[in-house]
């Protein structure tokens, strides 16, 4: 099928290829040729000699390797040497993800969605932003009769924008499906996005942890948004969520990628 594109790292996306062809491909070069026969008779006084004549033309097309047509070339590969390769397209997640490992590269059909917490601290969610407008009218709140008694002090709004603004644009996703408790989560960049991620699609990547069923991990300690200590994460993990928290964690069982593509 036409694939269109919603997320697609290129970089990994090269890496990933040219272990498996031997290196990249540079332009696509393809010839075509054509060919014409010319029959005549020349003479004087109605005496001549026939003859043939042929021609020929040759047309070269030189094509770009687009991300594309790469990804395309990566997919086939792939599942023609799924073992070696240690691709999984998963179907039936309960049997398909039952033994997965580290390294793994698994495509699965999944519905994906930002977790509010993480769309709140984006630029786009303007947590930052509504802090900076609060302290600005902070001075002025006693002269326009504005209560601010109930806000966190000065210096908890500076760490909570500071923390907002630490976390950049880039966003943690989430997918599932109705068919299991299986989820697969992972850190998008926001250079290689394109479109709006939520909703059904599929995603494409390599596995670089699993989460055992009844297991627990934070969303903002997913591979790649380590913003707080290690000995503080695990501890948190040990402990699980809190009560009414549980939106903020990831729960086993799932996987988490590096996220390669996502396409519908």
């Amino acid at each position: 099928m036409l694939k269109n594109f919603i997320y697609l790292n290129e970089p990994a996306l090269d890496s990933y290829l040219s272990s498996l062809e031997d290196g990249l491909r540079g332009a696509v070069q393809a010839k075509s040729a054509s060919s014409s026969s010319i029959s005549g008779k020349a003479g004087v006084g109605g005496v001549g000699v026939g003859g043939d004549r042929d021609t020929q033309s040759e047309e070269t097309i030189s094509r770009d390797d687009t991300a594309s047509a790469r990804f395309e070339r990566l997919q086939a590969l792939a599942r023609q040497d799924a073992e070696r390769v240690g691709w999984i397209d998963v179907v039936n997640p309960d049997t398909d993800l039952a033994g997965v490992g580290i390294g793994a590269l698994v495509e699965i059909e999944c519905e994906i969605f930002i977790p509010e917490m993480i769309k709140a601290l984006s630029p786009a969610g303007g947590l930052a932003k509504a802090i900076d407008q609060v302290q600005a009218l902070a001075p002025l709140a006693s002269l326009i009769g504005s209560d601010m008694t109930g806000l966190p002090p000065a210096g908890q709004l500076d760490a909570m924008k500071g923390f907002a603004n630490t976390l950049g644009s880039d966003a943690a996703v989430v997918g599932e499906r109705d068919d299991t408790d299986w989820r697969v989560a992972g850190k998008l960049l926001d250079s290689y996005l394109s479109g709006d991620v939520e909703g059904y699609a599929r995603i494409v990547g390599k596995v670089s942890a699993v989460l055992r069923t009844g297991s627990w991990k934070p969303l903002l300690a997913l591979p790649g948004m380590n913003l707080m200590g290690r000995d503080k994460r695990r501890e948190m993990e040990r402990k699980g969520p809190d009560e009414g928290q549980e939106d903020s964690w990831l729960q086993g069982p799932a996987i988490m990628v590096d996220v390669l593509a996502i396409y519908r």
